[in-house]
């Protein structure tokens, strides 16, 4: 990894040249302006993430006890993360200095940080070098797709659009869970992409020979004949010469278009490579993509599941990696503790406009097992919200929809509601027997509990 600026006029090192990196750049401002601890904050978020050049940074600032407390240990333990993850010539002979005048305690310290953030403790979690492939499993595949319905008022200007989401394919090739990742020009195409895909065929993926259920990277075109491709389009020149130059946001879209449509010109293995250093440079919606790519092998790869980069797109406010983090937390047998902290990412999470942050958030919130993370007057509002959108295809909304009815004691709206979920489910070829349970708790007076998405 590529060292970049140490901290100014730190007595470890001299200033160094400039780099690219806006949030590394935003540190090393607040440093140099004596906003100490907000520099540290920013150093420890990218230290976690494995570069070397804000480990090194971070250990100076600790060793000196700049915007929190000194900590010689700790900041031995950040020189030595930074040595091995790529700055070597940066940390020079000062660890060996350091090293031999610490205590027992300042020494596990030191050891503590290299067992989480040195190179071989950062591979084993995905931050360095994540594998994303699964050998042991084939992918899912589009086995008959359905042309979507060109929104009349995009076909009229002659735009061509593009949106890329993700899917569940399950063992019966059907898809659910729609989740939309990219749309342009305009979120107009979205209802219609999900449609044409709740109604495509795949090939489930299988692992040793066996169907299994798996998320699915999808794009659907829309192409009118004479139409402008957004490929082509002012903002797309843009947004490619940001990314060459480095800023994250644009890397992040320009990786995701690349793994999605190999005529792009840049190929997917350049695609992922922008994706992963947008996620190290701090874009929270490529730590999410990261994040969840690494989740979907976690089958081969189970030390390598994504938590990480989770916990840092959640922090930086991306609202499904919001939701997975809060579904985690609840999944098992939680703590008091993780219950509270489940409830606070989902009412965090419901606060954003994600069609399918809106259904997973209401789904938990209306019918949790757990009475202290339910919550029917948010599940309601933002059900609410949610039965205003364009998308009217999913029959998951219309279960969450109920659901949320049902939290809040009306049982004649959450029939309604599950009727439509069933009709449009069965219009799917989907199997309703557990929609047909639900149906039946809501008749009898009762709400349901359990996972409303469950295969």
């Amino acid at each position: 990894m590529k060292a970049r600026i140490p901290c100014a006029a730190l007595a470890l090192a001299a200033l160094a040249a400039t780099a690219a990196h806006a949030d590394f750049n935003a540190a090393l401002a607040d440093y140099k302006a004596g906003r100490y601890e907000t520099a540290r904050r920013q150093f420890t978020a990218m230290a976690e993430l494995g570069d070397c050049s804000s480990q090194f940074n971070l250990g100076v600032m600790v060793l000196q006890g700049q915007g929190g407390a000194k900590d010689v240990g700790g900041g031995v333990g950040w020189l030595q993360a930074a040595a091995a993850n790529g700055c070597q010539e940066l940390v020079g002979g000062r660890v060996a200095a350091l090293k031999g005048a610490l205590s027992p305690h300042e020494e596990r310290t030191a050891a503590d940080i290299m067992a989480h953030y040195g190179h071989e403790a950062l591979h084993a979690q995905g931050i360095v070098d994540p594998e994303l492939d699964c050998r042991e499993r084939v992918a899912a595949t589009v086995l008959q797709s359905t042309a979507p319905e060109f929104p009349r008022e995009l076909a009229a200007n002659h735009r061509n659009g593009l949106v890329i989401g993700e899917l569940t394919i399950g063992v019966d090739g059907r898809a659910r869970d729609p989740e939309i990742l990219f749309a342009a020009p305009d979120a107009a195409l979205v209802a219609a992409a999900i449609e044409a895909w709740l109604h495509s065929r795949f090939t489930p993926a299988s692992r040793n020979g066996k169907p299994v259920e798996s998320r699915l990277q999808v794009r659907q075109p829309f192409n009118v004949a004479g139409g402008e491709s957004w490929w082509s389009s002012g903002e797309y020149r843009d947004a490619r010469a940001a990314a060459d130059a480095g800023d994250p946001a644009a890397g992040y879209l320009m990786g995701l278009a690349a793994t999605a449509d190999p005529q792009l010109g840049i190929g997917p293995a350049r695609g992922t490579q922008l994706l992963i250093d947008a996620a190290r440079d701090g874009n929270s919606k490529a730590q999410y993509w990261l994040g969840a790519q690494l989740r979907a092998v976690a089958a081969c790869h189970p030390q390598t599941a994504g938590a990480a980069w989770l916990r840092h797109a959640a922090a930086g406010g991306d609202a499904a990696a919001q939701l997975i983090l809060a579904a985690d937390l609840v999944s098992a047998s939680p703590t008091d503790a993780q219950v509270s902290e489940a409830r606070a990412l989902l009412e965090r999470a419901a606060t954003n406009d994600s069609y399918y942050v809106r259904k997973h958030v209401v789904a938990l919130l209306a019918a949790s097992p757990i009475e202290a993370l339910r919550d029917h007057a948010t599940a309601q509002q933002v059900a609410f919200k949610l039965a205003l959108g364009d998308i009217q295809s999913d029959p998951q909304m219309f279960e969450a929809l109920a659901a949320a009815a049902a939290a809040g004691g009306d049982f004649a709206g959450a029939v309604s509601q599950q009727q439509t979920a069933i009709r449009k489910a069965r219009e799917l070829a989907w199997n309703t027997h557990a929609m047909e349970e639900r149906l039946a708790s809501y008749r009898g007076g009762r709400a349901w509990r359990g996972d409303l998405f469950a295969p």
